[in-house]
Protein backbone atom coordinates (compact mmCIF):
# COMPACT_ATOMS: atom_id res chain seq x y z
CA UNK A 1 0.00 0.00 0.00
CA UNK A 2 1.18 3.50 -0.75
CA UNK A 3 2.23 5.59 2.20
CA UNK A 4 -0.21 8.30 3.16
CA UNK A 5 0.88 11.78 2.22
CA UNK A 6 2.26 14.04 4.93
CA UNK A 7 0.97 17.62 4.88
CA UNK A 8 1.98 19.08 8.24
CA UNK A 9 3.71 22.39 7.67
CA UNK A 10 3.39 25.70 5.86
CA UNK A 11 2.21 25.97 2.27
CA UNK A 12 2.22 29.05 0.04
CA UNK A 13 0.86 29.57 -3.42
CA UNK A 14 -1.96 31.01 -5.45
CA UNK A 15 -5.62 30.56 -6.18
CA UNK A 16 -6.58 31.22 -9.79
CA UNK A 17 -10.20 32.27 -10.24
CA UNK A 18 -12.33 33.72 -12.99
CA UNK A 19 -13.52 36.36 -10.58
CA UNK A 20 -9.98 37.52 -9.79
CA UNK A 21 -9.05 37.64 -13.47
CA UNK A 22 -10.84 40.98 -13.73
CA UNK A 23 -8.91 42.54 -10.87
CA UNK A 24 -5.62 40.84 -10.02
CA UNK A 25 -4.75 39.11 -13.25
CA UNK A 26 -6.50 35.96 -12.15
CA UNK A 27 -4.42 35.07 -9.13
CA UNK A 28 -4.81 35.72 -5.45
CA UNK A 29 -2.30 34.62 -2.81
CA UNK A 30 -2.96 31.53 -0.71
CA UNK A 31 -1.29 30.44 2.50
CA UNK A 32 -2.00 27.45 4.75
CA UNK A 33 -0.60 26.23 8.02
CA UNK A 34 -1.57 22.57 8.35
CA UNK A 35 -1.38 20.13 11.23
CA UNK A 36 -2.04 16.51 10.36
CA UNK A 37 -3.05 13.74 12.73
CA UNK A 38 -3.85 10.47 10.97
CA UNK A 39 -6.55 11.43 8.46
CA UNK A 40 -7.58 14.65 10.19
CA UNK A 41 -6.09 17.96 9.13
CA UNK A 42 -6.47 21.14 11.18
CA UNK A 43 -4.88 24.58 11.09
CA UNK A 44 -5.48 27.81 9.25
CA UNK A 45 -5.90 28.90 5.66
CA UNK A 46 -6.02 32.33 4.06
CA UNK A 47 -4.16 34.80 1.91
CA UNK A 48 -1.10 35.35 4.08
CA UNK A 49 0.22 34.95 7.62
CA UNK A 50 -1.71 38.08 8.59
CA UNK A 51 -5.01 36.94 7.11
CA UNK A 52 -5.81 33.42 8.28
CA UNK A 53 -9.08 31.65 8.94
CA UNK A 54 -9.48 28.55 11.04
CA UNK A 55 -9.96 25.37 9.06
CA UNK A 56 -13.40 24.04 9.97
CA UNK A 57 -12.85 20.61 8.53
CA UNK A 58 -9.88 18.92 6.93
CA UNK A 59 -9.27 15.35 5.83
CA UNK A 60 -6.45 13.53 4.12
CA UNK A 61 -7.24 10.22 2.46
CA UNK A 62 -4.29 8.81 0.57
CA UNK A 63 -3.12 11.73 -1.55
CA UNK A 64 -6.44 13.58 -1.52
CA UNK A 65 -6.60 16.58 0.81
CA UNK A 66 -9.94 18.27 1.45
CA UNK A 67 -10.04 21.50 3.46
CA UNK A 68 -12.98 23.69 4.41
CA UNK A 69 -12.70 27.22 5.78
CA UNK A 70 -15.20 30.03 6.18
CA UNK A 71 -13.57 33.41 5.52
CA UNK A 72 -16.96 35.16 5.67
CA UNK A 73 -20.22 34.28 7.37
CA UNK A 74 -21.99 33.44 4.13
CA UNK A 75 -19.00 31.90 2.38
CA UNK A 76 -17.61 28.39 2.75
CA UNK A 77 -14.47 27.68 0.76
CA UNK A 78 -13.62 24.07 0.02
CA UNK A 79 -10.26 23.01 -1.39
CA UNK A 80 -10.15 19.59 -3.06
CA UNK A 81 -6.44 19.01 -3.52
CA UNK A 82 -4.07 16.27 -4.59
CA UNK A 83 -0.80 16.00 -2.68
CA UNK A 84 2.21 15.56 -4.98
CA UNK A 85 5.21 15.61 -2.69
CA UNK A 86 6.07 19.26 -2.12
CA UNK A 87 3.06 20.56 -4.08
CA UNK A 88 -0.68 20.46 -3.39
CA UNK A 89 -3.04 21.43 -6.18
CA UNK A 90 -6.63 21.07 -7.21
CA UNK A 91 -10.07 22.65 -7.24
CA UNK A 92 -11.53 25.46 -5.17
CA UNK A 93 -15.27 25.67 -4.46
CA UNK A 94 -17.28 28.40 -2.80
CA UNK A 95 -20.61 27.29 -1.33
CA UNK A 96 -20.43 24.15 -3.47
CA UNK A 97 -19.73 25.99 -6.72
CA UNK A 98 -16.40 25.64 -8.48
CA UNK A 99 -14.61 29.01 -8.60
CA UNK A 100 -11.13 28.05 -9.72
CA UNK A 101 -7.96 26.18 -8.92
CA UNK A 102 -5.25 26.32 -6.27
CA UNK A 103 -1.58 25.42 -6.26
CA UNK A 104 0.60 25.65 -3.17
CA UNK A 105 4.18 24.63 -2.51
CA UNK A 106 5.59 23.48 0.83
CA UNK A 107 7.76 26.05 2.54
CA UNK A 108 11.02 24.80 3.99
Amino acid sequence: AALAAEVTGKWRGTITTDMASQTTGGQIPAYMVLEQSDQKVSGNAGGSEKMLFKIREGTLKGDRLTIEAAPKEDSVLRFILIVKGEVIEGEVEENGRSIGTARLTRER
